[in-house]
């Protein structure tokens, strides 16, 4: 397929490509667009209900667009950074618009629920990880990001959304002709990582095994297995903190439970926040010895970390009691278990905060979880991933009158 058309954006659609109305009333989704331009460009994919077309030229370029400080944004090679085109604000409002359009949608939660969103104050040099893609067919080595196609390998040195000490090691690192004669044949993934106390590692070249030690400034340090999760954007993840802390300071639970615990961080500041005993389930086992560390090196003797599936783990942790509880879940973008969400629905828990990197999911379970009678009483997103199409959310919600032997 390869047919010209003329389109001018209208919009920034969730996932970062601009949309346009084609002439045959189709949307058409855009890479590198931006709302206002007037762009030549190339039909790639047509669908039943959308198309998907590729830049030619910017015949008109909209007020809002600016040129990308990367050069593989400013031509279009990069998927990364779909907003690199546009100012922070105008990247900032869109990712709004896209969190409230989901929210609105879902039925169960109005305008006057969504707060303003939590920007973030730098859009480059945030990340603290990198994970690349080595693609050695000899004689030719490539060394970068995975593109859409799962195939072509975008071979680069850097990348300005790292930490300077990160983009550094890369620079060094993935410019010795030593090191990329030294890769395996064929395809194979390196790991860039930043810890104030590790400096900057290439993962795979480091024999050990345990932990790395990050810091989530005010609140101390935890130990974290080396490829395991924890939050790439450090500064973002302490107003993250912040908002925890203040809600749970508000709502002053008895008891805190963690799924998808990952290394305990919320477990930690939940006690920050006053709650003497916490539980937690986390699917990796290395995860779980982390938060069991962190716990107690944060001073917690009541703690209690199961480590499986979080469905399965339910049946262990106290979700019916007549103490107030505060539940936290930050699952992953496939969002929430059927089968965790009918345990929520099925304790006691009146409090509960829903962190979510995926606003289409995250829609989908407030349905799931709205119709036992759980409200949303705020929600607000926090921009941990400025210049990407990605953004993570905070959620609080409540079941008033809930009782510990309402489903007896």
């Amino acid at each position: 397929m390869s047919s010209e058309l003329l389109l001018e954006p209208d919009a920034f659609a969730y996932g970062g490509k601009s949309v346009a109305t084609m002439p045959s009333g189709k949307r058409c989704f855009i890479r590198g667009g931006v709302p206002g331009d007037s762009l030549r460009a190339v039909l790639r994919q047509e669908k039943k209900s959308y198309a998907e077309a590729e830049i030619i030229e910017i015949v008109k370029p909209s007020p809002k667009r600016i040129v990308p400080v990367c050069p593989f944004a400013a031509d279009r090679s990069c998927p990364g950074c779909a907003y690199a085109q546009v100012d922070y604000s105008v990247e900032l409002e869109w990712k709004q618009r896209q969190f409230e359009r989901f929210l609105l949608h879902s039925g169960i939660v109005t305008e006057r629920e969504i707060l303003a969103p939590a920007g973030a104050a730098q859009r480059t040099g945030w990340r603290n990880k990198i994970k690349l893609t080595a693609d050695k067919k000899r004689p030719v080595v490539k060394t970068g990001y995975l593109m859409d196609d799962n195939r072509t390998v975008l071979d680069l040195r850097d990348c300005l959304l790292a930490r300077p000490e990160i983009s550094r090691l890369m620079r060094e690192t993935l410019s010795s002709g030593e090191f990329r004669d030294s890769l395996p044949e064929g395809r194979s993934t390196l790991t860039f990582r930043f810890t104030p106390h590790d400096g900057a590692l290439l993962l795979e070249r480091e024999k050990a095994n345990g932990f790395l030690l990050d810091s989530i400034p005010p609140y101390g340090d935890f130990h974290v297995p080396r490829f395991s999760f924890f939050q790439i954007n450090t500064a973002m993840m302490s107003r993250l903190a912040a908002e925890f802390i203040r809600i749970a300071g508000e709502l002053k639970p008895e008891l805190f439970i963690e799924l998808y615990c990952g290394c305990g961080v919320f477990s930690v500041l939940a006690v920050e926040a006053g709650i003497g005993k916490v539980y937690g389930s986390e699917i990796d086992s290395d995860s779980i010895a982390a938060a069991e560390r962190n716990l107690h090196e944060h001073g917690v003797p009541h703690c209690r970390f199961l480590s499986g599936d979080a469905a399965k783990a339910l049946g262990q942790l106290p979700l019916k009691t007549a103490r107030r509880t505060l539940l936290l879940v930050d699952p992953p973008r496939a969002g929430l278990d059927p089968k965790v969400v009918d345990a929520l629905n099925r304790s006691s828990v009146r409090d509960l905060i829903y962190v979510s990197c995926a606003p289409d999911t995250l829609a989908r379970d407030l349905v799931r979880l709205g119709v036992h009678g759980w409200r949303v009483v705020s929600a607000r997103l926090f921009d941990l991933f400025p210049s990407t199409s990605h953004f993570e959310s905070m959620t609080l919600l409540n079941r008033a009158n809930r009782s510990a032997a309402a489903d007896e």
